[in-house]
């Protein structure tokens, strides 16, 4: 069945966005409007349709995903939102994330052992498992990597990490008060640190040898 263009509108100089049957349809450089004669008020040929969700689109995704990837990683959920932004059908982005992961370009649980590795030092855990689960990564896999680092090495870099936001927040004076001492507290609660491992990362002979 042919569908009928019902509309052309300009995206920039080199591009318009054509809607087929009073709906967006994809997104198609001016030279293609012409090869394929793409005129508001006719019909669009079924091999010119054909052709261009077939062949033409999918190829310029999947192009567009690799050079995305040559940039730096991506999620996949951070991946189609990329392809989204750039107007492309539902339909094609799956062809194009099918495509890279086929090749293992997109890796959700390699990318979250890289972050994890990365941020470990600096970020407390549950700090982390909420950026990876913006970008589109399951509870399970998060916990799976964050399962597989070194309990020990990561209990010592929480508390090091704690001690020095602390020291940080107070700007390196011990809090004079429970006022300030509630205040650093919250803090490091709304960084995404456990309220026992604060206690246990600011017990007084921490603090004596912090603040000394």
């Amino acid at each position: 069945m042919e569908r009928v263009v019902t509309g052309l509108m300009e995206l920039d100089k080199k591009r318009y966005q054509v809607y087929l049957d009073e709906e967006f349809a994809f997104v198609l450089y001016k030279g293609e409007v012409r090869k394929y004669k793409i005129v508001v008020g006719k019909p669009l040929a079924q091999a010119a349709y054909q052709e261009l969700v077939q062949e033409v689109l999918p190829k310029r995704a999947k192009l567009r995903a690799m050079n995305l990837l040559t940039k730096r990683p991506y999620t996949e959920k951070k991946l189609r939102q990329k392809l989204v932004e750039g107007k492309y059908p539902e339909d094609i982005i799956d062809i194009a994330l099918a495509y890279v992961k086929s090749y293992g370009y997109i890796d959700d649980e390699a990318y979250a052992r890289d972050y994890i590795s990365y941020h470990m030092a600096s970020e407390s855990p549950l700090r982390i498992r909420q950026k990876l689960m913006e970008k589109g990564i399951d509870g399970d896999t998060i916990n799976a990597c964050l399962e597989e680092q070194d309990a020990e090495a990561m209990q010592k870099l929480q508390l090091r990490q704690i001690q020095q936001l602390a020291q940080k927040k107070n700007h390196g004076k011990k809090p004079s008060d429970q006022r300030e001492s509630a205040k650093v507290i919250q803090y490091l609660l709304r960084k995404g640190y456990s309220l026992s491992m604060i206690k246990a990362a600011l017990s007084d002979e921490l603090l004596e040898d912090l603040y000394k």
